[in-house]
């Protein structure tokens, strides 16, 4: 969302990558303030692989959610345990099939 990110949960470089993440998955504009922080911690190259890594998990996930892929338990649980760590996520999972 448009929330800002936490304090100190992000070293300078992630908040740059993270910040673009949102705004590329919502398909906002890159602005100079976005590509600016990225260019501050990244080469050219490490900006690229960051482009293509935003892109294809967006392009992945949008197949997943399409299709309702199902997920097996395994992957689950280690979901779930990042949740934990993390705190919580908002996304519900789809529950796997009995």
């Amino acid at each position: 969302a448009d929330d800002p990110l936490p304090d100190g949960l992000y070293s300078p470089p992630q908040a740059a990558i993270v910040t673009y993440a949102r705004k590329s998955t919502r398909l906002e504009p890159i602005d100079d303030e976005t590509y600016g922080a990225l260019a501050r911690h990244f080469t050219p190259q490490q900006t690229i692989d960051i482009c293509l890594t935003v892109g294809l998990s967006n392009m992945i996930n949008r197949f997943h959610a399409t299709f309702r892929t199902d997920l097996d338990a395994a992957t689950t649980a280690e979901a779930e345990q990042g949740d934990v760590i993390a705190g919580s996520c908002p996304i519900p999972r789809p529950k796997p099939p009995r």
